[in-house]
């Protein structure tokens, strides 16, 4: 029994040296693959990036300290600047054994105004909303600025959001000087790409005048920031249903 433990502990440093290794081989790989698919889409990739998108504020499940952001690739789309990248959380508090830590793919879109602060989701349980609600709010959970979404959200685009069945896959923040999705998977550029395509025609959709109401606040020295409130009623031009 003795003897044994000196090979069970080689054994368990073979294996673990091994994972290492096999890992790291991976991850090389990966970074080719992605830094291919740049060159070939006239792209800029880095492995690693501080602030992909600057000052825009990521959504609070993404949130965390000392957030790690790899594989941003940047580049242009149907005429729009967009980026990809991958976003793992580092949790606030410990981690319970056994509970995964989770990687995002963040596709962002930059948006023809800036400083706008709106979120957009499809509520999980249409169970959860009142009777007297239009259809839209019986779809969408819509939380940010009042001014914004209100210019935002007018009759085409809340009819437009409603038909589109992409509406169901990817929720979306307005924050700073873009618009974003995000979802829990590794990034893989050309699915990214239809996620950028539903964000840039969602911008096509928004009205002229809800960028201007943002510039006008930003000259009267008005923040349109309201972190965290949620719009329950009160949208313009809503069918009901």
């Amino acid at each position: 029994m003795e003897g044994a433990l000196p090979v069970l502990a080689v054994v368990v440093v073979v294996v673990t040296a091994g994972a290492v290794v096999v890992s790291a081989h991976f991850r090389k790989e990966r970074v080719v693959e992605l830094r291919r698919w740049a060159r070939a889409h006239a792209w800029t990739y880095d492995e690693h990036h501080p602030a992909p998108l600057g000052d825009t504020a990521l959504p609070r499940p993404l949130g965390g300290r000392s957030p790690r952001f790899h594989h941003v690739l940047t580049g242009r789309h149907r005429a729009h600047e967009v980026v990809f990248f991958e976003h793992t959380p580092r949790p606030t508090a410990p981690v319970a054994r056994g509970e995964a830590q989770h990687t995002y793919r963040i596709v962002a879109v930059r948006i023809p105004g800036a400083g706008s602060d709106l979120e957009i989701r499809r509520r999980d349980d249409a169970s959860t909303a009142v009777p007297t609600e239009t259809a839209f709010d019986r779809a969408f959970q819509v939380s940010g600025a009042d001014g914004f979404a209100r210019a935002a959200l007018d009759r085409e685009t809340v009819a437009w959001l409603l038909s589109d069945p992409r509406s169901r896959s990817f929720p979306v923040r307005f924050s700073g000087d873009h618009v974003l999705t995000w979802a829990v998977m590794r990034l893989d550029p050309d699915r990214a790409l239809t996620a950028a395509d539903y964000l840039i025609d969602l911008i096509a959709r928004i009205p002229a005048r809800a960028w201007r109401h943002d510039d006008a606040l930003r000259a009267g020295g008005t923040s349109p920031r309201s972190p965290g409130r949620t719009l329950q009623s009160g949208l313009p031009q809503r069918s009901k249903e």
